[in-house]
């Protein structure tokens, strides 16, 4: 237990970094710029989210496990880095071939535009690029500069859509092409970032370099559990769109909640960012990784409930708010599908931990049945209620998809590494929920939706700290004890 100690400080300062840029510049992204966009573009944005949900679901294809088997072979031994970098930027531009013709083979035939599905694919390439990219850096412990590279794009974005914005040249394309332009800009700093670091390690031949064919077979396992974990994430969007007469304004709908699932997403998915390469090396050097897991999982575990919480207490007043929705039955609609989806986050959120682990385990057997499973879940479920309930019934199809994944990684992890979650623990959530229930009712009362939501979220933090849930005394010797 005492080893964990450094680990958890290193956890907890490059957490914070990481968290801060990302909390000012991607919910910035998504709750101001892409939903002005989406107010602007009007029924021309649902297209948009139909083609950029389309290429996601396609990734696969761009990475197949490439980026989680890089990650955990350079966190381990930097020479991996060294030794495979050429051989893997050349499969992945052979892999970007195969992406491109797919996205535009499948799009075309489906009767999306030609132009919006080339800018996406393009966008998606490079992304994907970046996201290798920042692997190396993230893998040799460069946790600064992969959290600065982790919102560049979008604060190049940001800029360019302004610029759009104030010029009043906003349309579909232009939206796309200053997406590109930001991701572009960062690709060019992280390839030479990776150049840089490439040159300053030396050599040793005791690594096995891998051909393309041996990058293959080994990353194989990784990319079926993305291929899986995408399809099911992504799959409702497209099926409203192959099974309902008005997909468009379903799909809109769905895409007004997603919005804010991905802005939380993102914080939850930063956590397993820095957690993949720690997570590798305290198994690599056969440490205790429950104190890690436990801090990680019970952080997550605080932040998504609250999340998700405001989205069931405030929901329709926080559409109202963002989209000026004055269709009573739409909105009631909006928040009900908001409900749901926020929901999801919950469990979504607890899989970034636990599946993190059973990646640097290598444990990808049952990650994969368990994904899988998933996304048979998923297809039922969307069958079953998309027709009837419409964005409604996708939006429980989500949440009961990644409960599911949630629950299989976390058993999963219990019988591994003989995790224990004890009755107290339990009734500290369990009081913290009840308490945030209760506050919700007081804070109603407030004049603002901003202060509404200020005091609901200053209150959670007070009642995490009350319940003991975060005990500050283990927070002040975290931070005080040198790491070695």
């Amino acid at each position: 237990m005492h080893t964990s100690k450094p680990v958890r400080k290193t956890f907890l300062k490059n957490l914070i970094l990481l968290q801060g840029l990302n909390l000012i510049i991607k919910p910035f992204w998504l709750l101001v710029i892409d939903r002005k966009a989406q107010i602007l573009l009007g029924p021309s944005y649902a297209q948009y989210y139909i083609v950029f949900n389309l290429a996601v679901v396609l990734n696969i294809l761009l990475d197949i496990g490439i980026q989680s088997f890089s990650n955990t072979g350079v966190a381990a031994d930097k020479q991996f880095f060294k030794v495979n970098f050429k051989q893997i930027v050349l499969a992945k531009l052979f892999l970007s071939l195969l992406y491109f013709a797919a996205v535009m083979g499948v799009g075309l035939n489906s009767g999306m535009g030609a132009k919006l599905l080339l800018i996406i694919a393009i966008n998606q390439i490079l992304t994907s690029f970046v996201l290798y990219f920042r692997t190396n850096i993230n893998g040799l412990h460069f946790y600064t500069i992969d959290s600065i590279l982790s919102v560049s794009d979008k604060f190049f974005g940001i800029l360019f859509c302004i610029a759009l914005f104030y010029s009043d040249m906003i349309d579909v394309f232009w939206f796309a092409y200053a997406q590109l332009s930001a991701t572009v800009i960062s690709f060019l700093i992280a390839l030479v970032l990776n150049i840089k670091y490439y040159r300053q390690i030396e050599r040793s031949d005791n690594l096995a370099t891998f051909s393309f064919k041996g990058l293959l077979l080994k990353s194989l396992p990784f990319a079926l559990l993305f291929a899986l974990m995408g399809f099911y994430t992504r799959m409702d969007v497209l099926m409203m769109n192959w099974l309902l007469p008005d997909a468009v304004f379903h799909c809109g709908i769905y895409a007004q909640s997603f919005r804010f699932l991905d802005a939380a997403a993102m914080f939850a998915m930063l956590f397993s960012g820095l957690l993949l390469p720690m997570y590798a090396r305290l198994l690599s050097a056969r440490e205790d990784v429950r104190p890690l897991s436990n801090l990680a999982s019970t952080v997550l575990a605080l932040v998504s409930i609250t999340v998700a919480s405001s989205a069931v207490f405030f929901g329709e007043d926080l559409l109202y708010y963002m989209y000026k929705i004055n269709d009573v039955e739409q909105l009631r609609l909006s928040a009900s599908v908001f409900g749901n989806i926020m929901l999801a986050f919950i469990p979504m959120s607890l899989i970034f931990v636990f599946s993190t682990l059973l990646t640097a385990k290598r444990d990808l057997l049952y990650l994969n049945i368990f994904a899988a499973a998933a996304l048979i879940c998923n297809l039922v479920l969307n069958l079953i209620l998309i027709p009837k309930y419409q964005s409604f019934g996708a939006s429980v199809s989500s949440l009961c998809t990644q409960s599911l994944f949630a629950l299989l990684c976390i058993g999963r992890c219990f019988y591994l590494f003989k995790f224990k979650l004890t009755m107290k623990e339990s009734l500290k959530f369990a009081v913290f929920i009840g308490a945030l229930t209760g506050l919700s009712f007081v804070v109603k009362s407030l004049q603002s939706l901003e202060l509404v939501l200020l005091t609901f979220g200053a209150g959670a933090v007070l009642i995490a700290f009350a319940v003991k849930i975060i005990d500050w005394r283990q927070l002040l010797i975290t931070f005080k004890r040198p790491s070695q």
